[in-house]
């Protein structure tokens, strides 16, 4: 079969996570470049001296327009609905950062014309895609820590000196940082049905780009979840958290405890107690080199493969009802209910399908 070829539209600091990504399919023959979208001229000369032989364009148009089978779309967040419409009524195939839309609304309208299409649409953020999460999450799933009851979450950083967007109001902590927890808490305790939470704006000027500028909005986020098994999670999301060391995640149990070490989308490991053994037992990361930006290496695969991505639109979805749900309890200082759901997600290794004689059609993590 011929090499993907991933057209690129955006040309921001994220870009060079997912040309790494590429680095390792192009030399195998899984993929090749297409056109880069790089809308403001003065950065062509850095993207040219890093990244030799590179096709630029200024207009996301000549992207959409040629041979390419799969479009990434790293733009700022406000752009994205409309980029990823019109990569669809182009026939391509997208891979989009996060957020996908501004609205679950207009997520699940795009999630309509990707099926209307017969076309895959994946949304970032890809953590669930970790080979260790996926084994923690195995651990949970066979009861290694009995029902759990209670999990804690925390991602943050200082903000940005860069992108205005970041702290323009446009997306909050809870959709610029706290996602990520938020899809792998979703991920390992199922849906979400109840909402609480409180936002505060901390930092009130900051200076991007040699520029002072207002924040708007809130720079803190803490959310409470109620899932619908019953469980009840807490995520604290930041933009002004210098440093932190804890456990990305946290996951309590009536049999033992659980942490995902590191950060959800760099997981250096896990570590489990069970009341069963009397002691931690810690566990080294399945293929540290795995990439938060991988998710474009998994929808490569799965074009060649002809095959479903490993992937749930409905939790991307969900995820974005959560944010909104999040916004308006601080707002109206209430509980908010969350009324969309996704189906059980199948995150198995590839190990656990093999011991139980299960067919899969994802490739061994060696591989990813």
């Amino acid at each position: 079969m011929s090499p993907v070829t991933v057209g690129i539209i955006g040309a921001g600091n994220v870009i060079w996570a997912y040309l790494q990504v590429l680095d390792r399919l192009i030399p195998r023959g899984l993929a090749r470049m297409g056109p880069v979208c790089a809308r403001r001229k003065e950065t062509w000369q850095a993207l040219q001296t890093r990244r030799p032989g590179i096709n630029l364009v200024a207009d996301a148009v000549e992207v959409l327009r040629s041979d390419v089978d799969v479009v990434l779309i790293i733009t700022p967040p406000e752009s994205h609905s409309l980029l990823v419409r019109t990569a669809l009524e182009h026939g391509k195939q997208v891979v989009v950062e996060k957020p996908a839309a501004t609205t679950h609304c207009e997520a699940q309208q795009l999630s309509e014309l990707a099926q209307e299409r017969v076309l895959h649409l994946m949304c970032a953020p890809f953590v669930q895609l970790a080979p260790t999460f996926r084994a923690l999450w195995g651990r949970i799933q066979e009861g290694a820590i009995g029902t759990v009851h209670s999990a804690r979450a925390l991602y943050g950083n200082a903000g940005s000196t860069w992108a205005e967007w970041y702290h323009d109001g446009s997306v909050g902590p809870l959709a610029e940082v706290g996602i990520y927890n938020l899809k792998t808490l979703t991920a390992a305790l199922g849906p979400v049905v109840e909402v609480q939470s409180a936002e505060s704006l901390v930092v009130a000027k900051r200076e991007i780009s040699g520029q002072v500028v207002r924040t708007a909005g809130s720079d803190v986020s803490h959310v409470l979840l109620k899932h619908k098994d019953g469980a009840l999670s807490s995520l604290v999301s930041s933009h002004c958290i210098q440093r932190y060391r804890r456990p990305a995640l946290e996951f309590y149990g009536t049999e033992g405890t659980a942490n995902l070490l590191g950060d959800d989308w760099d997981p250096r490991g896990f570590e489990i107690w069970r009341n069963s053994a009397g002691c931690w037992e810690e566990f080294e990361p399945i293929d540290p080199t795995w990439l938060w930006a991988d998710g474009l290496a998994e929808m490569v695969h799965a074009v060649r493969e002809q095959r479903q991505p490993r992937h749930c639109l409905d939790h991307d979805i969900h995820v974005l009802e959560i944010i909104e749900a999040s916004e308006k309890a601080a707002k109206e200082k209430r509980a908010v209910t969350v009324q969309s759901c996704f189906p059980p997600l199948d995150l198995w290794l590839e190990e656990r399908h093999d011991r139980h004689h299960l067919h899969d059609h994802t490739r061994p993590a060696d591989e990813q």
